[in-house]
């Protein structure tokens, strides 16, 4: 899987020449950061094609593809959402592409609840939008910074008074993740939903 960004454009994003031990942590960080995005957009430019197996969830009649443009679907197969679920490989009449652009596809007769469908596609869709790069890099640089200067993530300020200190967090609640509003915003445009 290829990062949307690096540890050099982490850098130069910072404006800080890396040692060797946060090169290899902004490594890791660039590539958490597009993990993220691709949870995040419910899709993804980091596979190549052709896609083998692709597991996906079927949303009533409809699954939706992690890798657009779609170009061809070669094979669908299906099966129950448990363990040793028979799998069913369909007949090329028994789905359809329908949206090859948003990667939407067809899966005639199949509006089982707890579903799975397991695609092979090729698409097109291999090059990170330059906006997706930038959100990844703006990202990285936030979750690897505090960590160059040994301040806790997620610290908004420090106070200090007679007799105490006062720390206050940034407000996001346990298990969330800080992510630049900027990032956000430049990821807005790519965001998919499915209504079910």
């Amino acid at each position: 899987m290829a990062a949307y960004t690096s540890a050099t454009l982490v850098a130069n994003y910072l404006g800080v020449t890396l040692t060797a031990g946060q090169i290899t942590q902004a490594g890791v960080t660039a590539q958490a950061a597009s993990d993220w995005i691709d949870k995040y957009l419910g899709r993804s430019w980091q596979g190549s094609s052709p896609v083998t197996d692709e597991l996906q969830t079927i949303v009533g009649d409809r699954v939706y593809l992690n890798n657009r443009p779609v170009t061809a679907v070669s094979a669908v197969k299906t099966r129950g959402d448990y363990a040793d679920a028979d799998v069913t490989t369909l007949t090329s009449g028994q789905y359809e592409l329908l949206d090859a652009i948003n990667g939407e596809l067809l899966i005639q007769g199949w509006a089982g609840a707890g579903s799975l469908a397991l695609v092979t596609y090729t698409h097109t869709g291999v090059t990170v939008p330059t906006p997706v790069g930038l959100a990844a890099t703006i990202i990285a640089a936030a979750w690897l910074a505090p960590a160059m200067v040994g301040v806790p993530s997620g610290l908004e300020s420090i106070a200090l008074g007679q007799n105490d200190i006062n720390i206050k967090f940034a407000g996001h609640t346990a298990g969330e993740v800080a992510v630049p509003a900027e990032a956000l915003t430049l990821l807005g445009g790519y965001r998919t939903f499915v209504v079910a």
